[in-house]
């Protein structure tokens, strides 16, 4: 058991101790009502899940009043999400670069989205702030010790969604996924991700080909796919690196998810 949990945990190094952390005992609260647990695993799960949640409770991010102002790097987002309805902004600062250690903003230094305030919150290892529907794209202001403005705009960005015939994966075949939404523009991406609850048992598929209107997935991709049902996620994102920040630069995206489709996977 701890190997499978340490196996998940190593697939996600790209993102911060917090982040994987949260992301793991997300993970585990799920599988505690999956009926495809064993009765007599179900404590150990239960065990990790709330010394997960004991361990972000009692965290914080890093003060960024205690680093070098021009070292902080920034990331961005603008999220609908059109299976809650609900518009979600972060902004997230790291020290020294996008994998560096999660850092908190106090009253001195601040951020705001539209003129609003975003406060921290430990979930996300980010400031973040929630709006009803889908808001048009809104403008983040960081003001760090040292003085500085930043500005940015998130890009405008677009909708997307399944094919109304998309039902069936086979683990055998490959499949020509093409989506409902406009081709890619540049600075634009599209990412689908198949999700089962069996661990290692998922795939994702990514593209950012300007005029791309479809992705191929190979059966390399497919074949490790659960036989039943599966939950498909679809989001396109805009996404800029050229934005207003420190020598550390940052990024800023637009981000629609597409209403979740649950398909069928054959042999």
């Amino acid at each position: 058991m701890p190997f499978v949990v340490w196996k998940w945990l190593c697939k996600n190094t790209r993102v911060s101790w917090s982040n994987f952390l949260r992301k793991a005992f997300e993970r585990v609260a799920i599988e505690l009502i999956s009926e495809k647990i064993k009765t007599k695993m179900k404590k150990v799960y239960l065990f990790l899940a709330i010394a997960g949640l004991a361990f972000l409770a009692s965290c914080t991010g890093e003060s960024a009043g205690d680093v070098n102002q021009d070292k902080i790097y920034t990331e961005y987002e603008q999220f609908y999400d059109s299976n809650t309805g609900v518009t979600t902004v972060i902004a997230r600062f790291r020290f020294g670069g996008p994998l560096g250690t999660l850092l908190e903003l106090d009253s001195t230094d601040y951020v705001t989205f539209n003129g609003e305030d975003l406060p921290y919150s430990i979930w996300w290892g980010a400031h973040v702030k929630q709006y009803v529907g889908n808001i048009a794209p809104g403008t983040f202001v960081y003001t760090n010790l040292d003085g500085n403005v930043f500005t940015n705009t998130v890009p405008a960005f677009e909708s997307i969604d399944f094919p109304s015939d998309f039902t069936q994966l086979s683990r055998s075949a490959a499949y020509n996924f093409v989506w409902t939404g406009t081709p890619l523009s540049q600075n634009q991406e599209v990412g689908i991700f198949v999700g089962t609850w069996s661990w290692g048992d998922d795939t994702w598929n990514y593209t950012t080909g300007v005029g791309a209107t479809n992705m191929v997935f190979g059966t390399n991709s497919l074949a490790n796919l659960t036989l039943g049902t599966s939950t498909v996620y679809l989001d396109r994102a805009t996404r800029l690196l050229n934005i207003q920040g420190t020598s550390k630069g940052g990024v800023i995206r637009g981000k629609y998810r597409a209403p979740n489709r649950n398909i069928t996977v054959v042999q």
